[in-house]
């Protein structure tokens, strides 16, 4: 009776654990498989930021070539021409030329100066702003 009892248990138990042994981790091969899916996982998500900021690269270049041609239309639009008056926001220090000669251009006459104006210069006079002379595309 005992090994009936014994017998039993045993059986018992093997019938019991089997559904355990099946739901047993994955092998070797398994967690393999789970890292090549999470390095997969990965490269793609690294290929997105690099997308991403190809994307805020190209939308900031055609944020500056917007600009540049703002700037290009303003400079067609406003027409200097000898006798005419540059306006002020011209006749600011920083568009003064004070290396002349480095530019290949001739010394003002006194009481005037150069003034670059995008490609252009411009000899103004620095009272009154009247343009003497205007070389273009230089």
């Amino acid at each position: 009776m005992k090994s009936t009892v014994l017998l039993s248990a045993i059986a018992a138990a093997a019938l019991g654990f089997s559904p355990l042994a099946a739901a047993q981790g994955p092998g070797r091969a398994g967690w393999g498989a789970e890292r090549q899916d999470a390095q997969r996982e990965l490269r793609e998500a690294r290929r997105d930021v690099r997308e991403a900021r190809r994307d805020l690269r190209e939308a900031r270049d055609d944020r500056r070539d917007a600009r540049q041609d703002a700037r290009r239309l303003a400079a067609r639009e406003a027409r200097f021409h000898r006798g005419g008056y540059l306006p002020h926001e011209y006749r600011q220090r920083h568009h003064v030329v004070h290396d002349w000669h480095a530019r290949r251009l001739y010394a003002p006459p006194r009481g005037h100066q150069w003034v670059q104006v995008n490609g252009d210069y411009a000899l103004v006079a620095v009272a009154s702003g009247l343009i003497a002379q205007l070389l273009l595309g230089r």
